[in-house]
């Protein structure tokens, strides 16, 4: 998942439409310049984004936020985000709320043709709402002869949604609608039905910061994983902002 340090990309996106697809997801469609589809042919769906999102007491004053990319429609040239609706309290989430139609907001990435995950015969992918960009781009990269088993955690059975692969897909919908109080999900992903010990599958985990901690744990320690085969990242923390966040995640 980790992606080559290649050319790195900054440009100014205009807002073209956005649509809500659950109660819980705003997906923002930019409009691509000229420019910009020169600047994204190299990059991939389901890769990472730097966000810099104005303030609302100070649009001069920005923060980065990351976020990764559901989808390069070149053809429309069209670049799909995910934003995950949670109020005000998150500055993305409000500038998503309230994005109209020829916004800007200025977004950076790197140039980068890798596959998001490795080529093997089954996957274990494990996520909540903040990864279901990157877990559904993984899913349409499948070919036909893998399999996977995805569980994903939301809100309500409303925030489901559906997920297209050519290869053979169980999904697993598991709902709470408090995260921040906490999620029993690592100890139902221990329990489910997957070769955790054969090394010719792969696990992807994109969750908040305790479960992917004790799923980390668990996948190294007790079955033997290594970043070739498990990559494990925090996309948040209860009570804490990305920037905190950085110097507490150790993805693999």
């Amino acid at each position: 998942m980790n992606q080559t340090n290649t050319k790195k990309i900054r440009s100014l996106f205009r807002v073209g439409r956005k649509e809500y697809l659950t109660p819980h997801l705003i997906r923002v469609i930019f409009d691509l310049t000229d420019e910009q589809l020169g600047l994204l042919a190299e990059v991939s769906s389901g890769s990472n984004n730097k966000l810099f999102v104005p303030l609302q007491h100070n649009a001069q004053e920005v923060v980065v936020r990351t976020y990764t990319n559901r989808k390069i429609d070149l053809s429309n040239r069209e670049l799909h985000i995910d934003f995950v609706v949670h109020g005000d309290s998150g500055p993305a989430s409000a500038w998503a709320i309230k994005a109209e139609k020829g916004d800007q907001l200025e977004i950076g990435m790197k140039e980068s043709k890798r596959k998001l995950v490795p080529q093997v015969d089954c996957y274990l992918l494990v996520g909540d709402t903040t990864a279901l960009p990157v877990i559904a781009a993984i899913l349409e990269e499948l070919p036909a002869t893998a399999r996977a088993k995805v569980i994903i955690e939301i809100p309500a059975k409303e925030d489901e949604l559906v997920l297209s692969s050519a290869c053979s897909a169980l999904i697993q919908w598991c709902y709470n609608q408090t995260p921040e109080q906490g999620s029993n999900r690592a100890e139902y992903v221990k329990k489910a039905d997957f070769r955790a010990d054969d090394q010719t599958s792969y696990i992807f985990i994109a969750a908040e910061y305790a479960i992917v901690k004790e799923l980390r744990h668990y996948f190294r320690e007790e079955k033997g994983r290594t970043s070739q085969d498990l990559y494990a990242c925090a996309y948040w923390r209860v009570g804490h902002a990305e920037s905190e966040l950085m110097n507490l995640n150790e993805p693999i």
